[in-house]
């Protein structure tokens, strides 16, 4: 045991694992926010859905903590009792934060699938710093041999992820590999049936992405590589706008000082030009993400296929808005 069950702050213990449980949920937060960012997502609303996931999967502790507890003093012969307290509210937390989702997904037309693997690749490193604090404390080597497969496992994904997996095809395989880690460190009975549910979910999310979600588009060779050139200098482009604008910035200026707008009218002019750089900013901004978005696509092979509904877009709508990674049905506001 290299660290004690609980660490004392003043007066106040806390137990070791809560705090191990807060650092792990630290970096999945991190986590989910470089890959979302890494995705094309919007930072402030994909922030959004932290935030509330967030939330959600404190909710869930919260009342499992109070659940645990009343069960232990009331009904201390309760199978629930059988079960390690950190794997369960680990993946209690895991299912509270998969919650939200689903209604961000529907309201921001988000591919739900996308979303799935963020937060796979997330609650993976999650669970590296879970199970690592589970052997520094406990000393089980099972917990150690958990974190090194896990960390393995969350590297391979994350170097295939993007070239050679399909958007979804990561909250499966992590699905499959919970299942089979749980089946083999766990073997109670509650754990198994876990580990089986685990393995029909990430079933079913591959018979749904396949039967929906997976058509292919078999765009002209010189057509995907004329897209990609275009989409390439756009991506340049955009970038020295963005370079140029902030450099441009009124209130960025050097040697800008209160006395350089002295007067209502110079005040209400360099106001008027930051009005206009910022809506200029905001606009090369999204457009760069819609440009990434299309170059990820065609790096996966999916250029063509609107993210949202899975139909192929219309090859007049990519001559004209090469970055369109969505039909017309469902564009925001292009």
């Amino acid at each position: 045991m290299l660290l004690s069950e609980n660490i004392n702050f003043g007066l106040i213990r806390v137990p070791t694992i809560q705090l191990v449980l807060l650092i792990g949920f630290v970096f999945w937060i991190f986590v989910m926010w470089y890959e979302a960012r890494k995705d094309g997502f919007d930072d402030e609303r994909f922030f959004d859905l932290v935030v509330v996931s967030t939330i959600s999967a404190a909710l869930f502790y919260y009342l499992f903590g109070l659940l645990y507890t009343y069960i232990s003093i009331y009904r201390p012969n309760n199978p629930l009792l059988s079960l390690s307290y950190e794997v369960a509210i680990s993946f209690l937390i895991l299912f509270g934060a998969f919650l939200p989702p689903f209604y961000f997904s529907n309201k921001r037309q988000w591919s739900i699938f996308r979303i799935f693997d963020i937060y796979s690749l997330a609650f993976g490193f999650f669970l590296v710093f879970v199970s690592l604090g589970k052997y520094l404390i406990d000393g089980s080597m099972n917990y150690l041999l958990i974190a090194v497969l896990t960390l393995a496992f969350y590297l391979g994904v994350l170097r295939f992820r993007g070239y050679r997996f399909v958007s979804g095809l990561v909250f499966s395989l992590f699905s499959f590999y919970l299942a089979v880690i749980i089946g083999i460190f766990f073997k109670s009975w509650g754990y198994l049936l876990f580990s089986g549910a685990l393995f029909i979910i990430g079933l079913l999310n591959l018979y749904y992405r396949s039967k929906k979600y997976m058509n292919t588009r078999n765009l002209p060779k010189e057509f995907i590589e004329l897209v990609k050139r275009q989409l390439i200098r756009k991506e340049e482009e955009l970038q020295k706008e963005q370079t140029g604008l902030l450099k441009d910035d009124p209130y960025l200026q050097t040697g800008r000082t209160e006395s350089n707008s002295e007067y209502m009218d110079e005040a209400i002019l360099e106001d008027t030009r930051k009005t206009v750089s910022d809506a200029r900013l905001n606009i090369a901004q999204t457009m760069l993400i819609e440009v990434k978005k299309a170059l990820a696509a065609i790096k996966i092979g999916k250029y063509g296929i609107c993210e949202v509904c899975g139909d192929p877009i219309d090859k007049a709508r990519l001559k004209a808005y090469p970055q369109a990674t969505t039909c017309l049905k469902h564009a925001d506001g292009e």
